[in-house]
């Protein structure tokens, strides 16, 4: 049986994340649906896609994230949000609870894919998402949505980005490319 995974946008349509140069939700799920759709048409995998869309408090967008995952069967939690800070700050890091290994991983690939600086992988137990799902669980800062660098890099690359997400992804839960053939 294949392992499955959850993949959700942080923060939700009526609770904003960070707002820059880019808006962090909006692109959340723009990546969400595309790692999603490599996944399951690219590789043989199999999960759940999630972006919250009822939530008008903050407790109530993170809880409502948090129980559509633990209510699904599966082996990895993938959460994608956008960093922010000072105009200067630039770099792709993932955030863990207790998967430090696949959290490097995970901001190396996104790194590279962006040609951005790796901030890597960062233990933070006291984040609801990551304390609160009941299986292995990642929260991506995808790059920063106040750097002017990070933007062009993210929208230049979008889909490297995003199979470059994939792949960790795949290679986490042993998802295999399928095969194409072409008939004559």
């Amino acid at each position: 049986m294949v392992k499955q995974f959850v993949i959700s946008s942080g923060h939700g349509d009526k609770v904003s994340g960070a707002i820059g140069i880019l808006n962090e939700h909006n692109e959340a799920k723009k990546v969400v649906n595309r790692v999603y759709s490599i996944l399951t048409n690219d590789y043989n995998g199999k999960g759940y896609k999630y972006h919250e869309i009822t939530a008008t408090s903050q407790q109530q967008n993170l809880a409502n994230i948090v129980s559509f995952h633990n209510g699904k069967t599966r082996a990895l939690d993938i959460s994608v949000h956008f960093n922010s800070a000072s105009a200067s700050a630039t770099g792709t890091e993932c955030l863990y609870y207790d998967a430090k290994s696949l959290s490097a991983k995970m901001s190396k690939a996104t790194a590279n894919a962006l040609d951005i600086l790796d901030r890597g992988a960062k233990e933070r137990k006291e984040l609801y998402f990551l304390r609160n799902t009941s299986k292995p669980a990642i929260l991506l800062e995808v790059c920063f949505v106040t750097s002017k660098k990070d933007a062009a890099a993210y929208h230049d690359n979008f889909e490297v980005l995003c199979q470059a997400i994939a792949k960790v992804i795949a290679d986490e839960l042993g998802y295999a490319k399928k095969v194409t053939t072409v008939s004559k």
